[in-house]
């Protein structure tokens, strides 16, 4: 599994700087954040910086008003009801042209597929398997066939929540289309940041293996620490960004200025959690200045170390936002790194071992008073324990021998 940045909101030089201390990465691009012609200057920059790039055209809501987005040929306002119908082959392959002229513009290593997220209601699954696959049959014959194509899966939380029955049903048919690759956006329930439903886990953990298992590419976009119990599918990256709306799946559409100052937070991998400045500056003063002190120095990256390595309060380092983001991927991106394994069984234990020590560091961490408020881990621990252990009964075979093919 590979650690991709989810493009958004002032992430240009996060992305080419962090390109450039990891060699390579891809960015996913959004016409949110980028206009048109930023799109083209941009992606020059981004190739420079040793940085793939890949293109979603954001259809999840398509009635969204961002100035951005309304700049782009495809958008417009018939877009909501043909996109949820579909019934014009001769429109959904005109409107993929036209996407194909930004894919070609950021020369872009695949196409992703537009998707919608619909509620989930009477017949979903239908009308979601129907529109995937008459988006595919158009996309292949638009696009070069030298580019892998992804299917977006747009999954509404009542949908993870649900059976998996149903899920699996869906998936059977929708991994027989003709795609090289699957990129998979989850609603999280009740626009959770950290879900407490070990339900919707297991179920994005069974697609994920699912999909692998059928050989098919799968990214799993808007993602998290949370999220890091994917590397056991073996799929092919993790997506991530800065702010909090790119690390879980939200309605971010409507409104294009909605980034609004807010605590800075410090993640401490260690313990799958983060804490705000206060919490920090409250450690040093009572004495335990070295509390947050992660035990693998690589997690000490240049951000982090503004905070460990002065003698004031940490709130006095000049840590910013900046240093909070790239902190958070950087640790991010070290923790993929530690769960790559050569069997199912390596990285189930280095997995396992991981939820154990976070578990000892977020009690640790309490006995001193520092709480990470509502970005703890310590409920969530046995929420992705519960979803490994029923992937573990379900696939763990499988995985375990189809390891070294997937």
């Amino acid at each position: 599994m590979e650690l991709y940045l989810q493009f958004g909101y002032g992430m240009k030089g996060i992305t080419c700087e962090l390109s450039r201390k990891w060699q390579e990465t891809y960015v996913i691009l959004s016409p949110r954040d980028i206009s048109p012609l930023n799109l083209a200057n941009w992606s020059g920059q981004f190739r420079q910086a040793g940085t793939q790039c890949l293109f979603d055209t954001q259809c999840y809501y398509p009635d969204a008003t961002s100035p951005n987005l309304l700049q782009y040929t495809y958008w417009d306002s018939s877009l909501s009801e043909k996109l949820l119908h579909l019934s014009d082959k001769g429109w959904t392959k005109q409107f993929l042209q036209k996407v194909k002229v930004y894919n070609d513009k950021a020369e872009t290593t695949g196409y992703i597929l537009p998707s919608i997220m619909e509620p989930y209601e009477d017949n979903w699954e239908k009308r979601f398997f129907t529109r995937t696959k008459n988006l595919v049959e158009a996309a292949n014959e638009v696009y070069q066939k030298n580019k892998p194509i992804f299917m977006t899966l747009a999954l509404p939380a009542k949908l993870l929540q649900g059976r998996e029955e149903n899920i699996e049903q869906l998936m059977n048919k929708l991994l027989k289309l003709d795609v090289e690759g699957v990129y998979i956006i989850a609603e999280p329930p009740e626009g959770q940041y950290l879900v407490d439903d070990p339900a919707w886990v297991y179920n994005i953990l069974k697609i994920c293996a699912m999909s692998k298992l059928a050989r098919k590419m799968v990214i799993y976009g808007y993602g998290n620490h949370q999220m890091l119990a994917l590397a056991l599918t073996k799929i092919d990256a993790l997506a991530s960004g800065t702010w909090l709306n790119l690390r879980h799946f939200t309605n971010r559409f409507r409104e294009a200025e909605d980034i609004k100052r807010k605590s800075k937070w410090v993640y401490y991998p260690e313990a799958f959690s983060e804490y705000k400045m206060a919490f920090l500056d409250w450690a040093y003063n009572q004495g335990h200045k070295d509390a947050l002190t992660p035990r693998d120095k690589v997690f000490m990256d240049d951000s982090f170390r503004k905070i460990m390595k002065a003698d004031i309060q940490p709130s006095q380092t000049g840590f910013n936002e900046r240093d909070s983001f790239i902190h958070y991927l950087m640790a991010l991106h070290h923790q993929v790194e530690l769960l790559r394994g050569n069997s199912y069984e390596e990285v189930l234990a280095a997995y396992e071992m991981m939820l154990n020590a976070a578990r000892i560091e977020n009690e640790r961490l309490e006995k001193i008073h520092v709480y990470p408020q509502t970005r703890g881990f310590s409920e969530i621990i046995d929420v992705n324990r519960a979803a490994i252990e029923k992937l573990n009964e379900g696939y763990g075979l499988p995985l375990t021998m189809e390891w070294k093919n997937l």
